[in-house]
């Protein structure tokens, strides 16, 4: 894991529409869920005035961007679809001869 995630960030932002059939929103720290496991947090919620219920949350790199999302707090459950805020390759690339990683010859 740790040369996998060497010069990359291990987790990213991330943007969630949040389904608004539900009166209520979900805490900061719900886990947010994919294909049943835990990948992420949330990290804020709120209410917008033309999108609705929307919130940040913290994910692992490696969940697909396009991936179905579910939050959970506690017993409810919250549909989400993601907007990609930082891309997953985002970071430094080891290796390039930047003279950022390396030492210049």
């Amino acid at each position: 894991a740790r040369v996998h995630n060497l010069g990359h960030p291990p987790r990213r932002l991330t943007f969630l529409h949040l389904d608004g059939s539900q009166h209520t929103l979900p805490a900061p720290g719900s886990a947010v869920l994919s294909e049943g496991r835990t990948v992420g947090r949330v990290t804020s919620v709120g209410h917008h005035y033309e999108m609705g219920p929307i919130a940040l949350a913290v994910l692992k790199r490696s969940v697909d961007a396009s991936a179905d999302l579910l939050v959970q707090d506690g017993e409810e459950a919250y549909a989400a679809a993601q907007e990609v805020i930082v891309a997953p390759d985002v970071g430094q690339v080891v290796g390039r001869a930047t003279g950022f990683l390396r030492a210049p010859r």
